[in-house]
């Protein structure tokens, strides 16, 4: 593209190449060398194409509108779901993109809830606060690193990866990466509590199972090897300790500073107990299944 349609598109698809105003452009090229640059003739024939595109965009969203109607919707909810429209505009909504059929109550088939999913009436409203303030705090977080990290709507980095990390530095990953486990974190918090409010008692009649509890196990030392270990004076390595006056890993040996060992000793024991703690579910586990084993022997 020219600097000047560039630029118009790139402001007007926020920074991101958008494959709508890409095959529009391939499609008045007339199949001109892709590596040309695109002209202002270019975007004027492209131009010619929008109206019979428009045609089929309104096409396919009456096709849209109808097909959930058919399915039991009413105007109100499918109005509050596509852009928060009351009945009334819906209905003219649908009329302007040529949309002529019509749904009588009567003929409509009621519209009943699934039973595995979760109603608004199922969720605690201080969690869904929650979720939205942490996928407010996500956008954020993704918004705040993708402005520091472009140049006119370009990612600084290349592949692989180890370019990218090179490129861009670790400073941001991290402030992502733990805005995409609070979001994670609530949403999941949020749902496990929705499915016990409208069945109270589910998550422990789930736990019976063995391989829910040891799924729930794995997920929750993963989310601590994650987090907890990582700020704290803890030996990796397999190597004998030593005191001396540094803190550092030596090629045969690592050697823990005088004034550290108290903090490396509480830090092992820490996690000793947790692992204490996630081998129990093991064992249970493991007595289980040799029980059931011995019952049909």
């Amino acid at each position: 593209m020219t600097d000047s349609v560039q630029a118009m598109a790139t402001r007007y698809f926020r920074q991101r190449e958008n494959p709508f105003l890409a095959e529009l452009v391939r499609a008045a090229r007339s199949g001109r060398p892709p590596g040309e640059d695109l002209s202002a003739e270019d975007a004027a024939g492209a131009l010619h194409l929008v109206p019979d595109v428009r045609q089929d965009l309104d096409r396919a969203e009456v096709t849209l509108i109808e097909s959930v109607l058919d399915r039991g919707w009413t105007w109100e909810q499918l109005g509050a779901e596509y852009g928060n429209r009351s009945k009334q505009a819906m209905q003219q909504h649908y009329r302007r993109r040529g949309g002529t059929r019509s749904w009588p109550a009567k003929e409509r088939p009621p519209r009943t809830e699934s039973p595995h999913r979760l109603t608004d009436e199922d969720l605690d409203p201080a969690d869904v606060a929650k979720v939205r303030e942490a996928i407010s705090a996500l956008l954020a977080t993704a918004h705040d690193v993708a402005e520091t990290h472009t140049v006119d709507g370009v990612w600084t980095a290349g592949e692989p990866i180890l370019e990218e990390i090179s490129a861009v530095g670790l400073d941001p990953l991290p402030r992502l990466e733990v805005a995409c486990r609070a979001a994670a974190a609530a949403i999941e918090d949020m749902v496990v509590a929705g499915w016990e409010r409208r069945d109270p008692g589910r998550t422990e009649r789930q736990r019976q199972s063995w391989t829910v509890r040891l799924e729930d196990e794995m997920r929750d030392m993963a989310s601590w090897l994650d987090r907890e270990p990582q700020g704290r004076l803890l030996p990796r390595a397999d190597r004998p300790l030593t005191v001396g006056t540094t803190t550092a890993e030596r090629a045969d040996h690592v050697e823990i500073a005088a004034e550290d060992v108290q903090e490396v000793q509480e830090s092992i024991s820490l996690t000793l107990s947790r692992l204490e703690a996630h081998r129990a579910v093991f064992d249970q586990v493991i007595a289980e299944l040799k029980r059931r084993q011995a019952e049909l022997s």
